[in-house]
This record gives C-alpha cells, structure tokens and sequence, in this order.
C-alpha cells in the first residue's frame, strides 16, 4: 500500500509524464495534418473514385487524434494549475452554430438541432475553450447514440442565466453513475459503454473549464433513452463584465 506522501509523489509523476508525452507529439501531428492536407490536394488532381469519402475519414481520424493530445495537454496543465484562459466577449448563440457546423461536417450520419433563445446570450470567457465544452459534449451525444441520428442542442435564457442543453436518444447513463462521469479518467463500467472507446478525461476537462466561467454541468439520463446535457452561465455577471469591458476599450 503507498502512503499519502507516495501515492501523491507518483499522481504528480503521471501529470507530468503526460505532459512530456503530449507537447511532443504536438509537432510531429501538426506536421502530418499539414502533410496529409498536401497529398489530398494533388490526389484531387487525379480525379480518384470515393475521394471524397477519403478525405473525410483522414480527417476525421486526424482530428480525433488532434483532439486527444490537446485533451492531454490540458489536463496537465489543469492539474499544475496552469490552463490559461483568454478574456473574448462571446456571443454563445453564434459560437454554438459554428460548433455545430464543425460537428456537421465530421458526422454526416447525424443531424443537428439547433434552436436558438430570441434575446442575446454574451458571456465574457476563453471564446476557444468554451468551444471546446461543446465540441466535446456534441462529440459524446454522437459517439453513444450511433442509431438514433438526431441530436438536439437549445439555448434558452433568463433574466439571469443562459443554459445550453444538448439531447441525444442514445444509450443513456445508469442513475448510479450519472454523479463519476466527470471525474478524471473516470469510465463507465456497463457492456454498453464499454464498446466505445475513450480514456475518461473530456467531461473532466469540460466541467473543469465551465466551473473556471462561473458556471455548471449536469446531466439527466435515462437508460436506453438517451442524456441530456444541461450548462449554465449567469448572465447577470457576465452582462456586468462585458460593460466594463467595452469601456475599457472606448
């Protein structure tokens, strides 16, 4: 059995090994993103048969693995207290379509939903990061529903709040183990879940950056009927935040 001071010692080795290993294979996989994209263009020339079909699983296994190193990347820096975050005034409503156009594109076997709240919905935060909750949170809905091909994502707000729910019909998280999910490399042990890959580090990061904003997660899910994702800004203080911030730039 290992001591506090031990299992402590070996957490902190890990964090840092998996920092080493992620910043170097940063370079070598945007060098071979740059590369693929050179080899696809002259294979265009050439008028290949399904050049299409190739190209969109090039990419979308390119990015799956961009995706990956960045999630690595992060959760070092997270656990070394040294996420950077920008400060944007972010039109949530604006942000979430182009999320869902990227999403689009890398899944032509879902559909979308968007629907939109009618007043503006502006925050003040990492406009990149914040991206990346519902990156991740649209990725997952698509990952755990591959037969139900319709995702749904609403903006609603208050007087107070904005709330960005995303909804699939998936195969849903057991009540027992809705309350691990966000927990650092946590994996959910049903058969179901386990067909899927992952390593259990997205949904640490996403809570991670929504608590850094001031706001929540949650999730309710009902299995074999699918999750539906719920993250809350205030936007009472986010309005405040983004007054002072055209101020200070007039």
């Amino acid at each position: 059995m290992l001591d506090n001071s031990a299992r402590k010692e070996l957490e902190q080795r890990k964090d840092a090994f998996l920092g080493m290993v992620s910043h170097e294979l940063k370079t070598p996989l945007a060098s071979l993103k740059l590369q693929t994209q050179l080899l696809l263009k002259k294979l265009e020339k050439q008028d290949m048969p399904n050049m299409e079909v190739v190209r969109a699983r090039m990419e979308t296994q390119l990015n799956a693995v961009t995706r990956l190193v960045d999630e690595l990347l992060d959760l070092s820096r997270i656990q070394a207290g040294k996420l950077e975050y920008a400060q944007d005034t972010v039109d949530l409503g604006e942000m979430l379509e182009e999320v869902v156009d990227m999403i689009q594109d890398m899944h032509t076997t879902h559909t979308i939903a968007i629907h939109h709240a009618l007043s503006p919905a502006v925050v003040v935060g990492d406009r990149d990061r914040l991206a990346r909750v519902f990156l991740n949170v649209l990725s997952n809905a698509i990952k755990y529903a591959p037969d139900a091909p319709l995702i749904n994502v609403a903006l609603t707000t208050s007087l107070e709040a904005v709330t960005i729910s995303v909804r699939d019909q998936g195969i849903g998280i057991p009540r027992e183990l809705q309350g691990r999910i966000f927990e650092r490399f946590y994996r959910a042990v049903t058969p179901q879940q386990r067909a899927f890959p992952g390593l259990g580090m997205g949904l640490y990061i996403v809570e991670e950056i929504v608590r850094h904003h001031g706001g929540t997660i949650r999730v309710e899910s009902e299995m074999g009927k699918g999750s539906t994702f719920y993250v809350t800004f205030s936007l009472a203080a986010s309005q405040e935040e983004v007054t002072r911030s055209i101020e200070e730039e007039q």
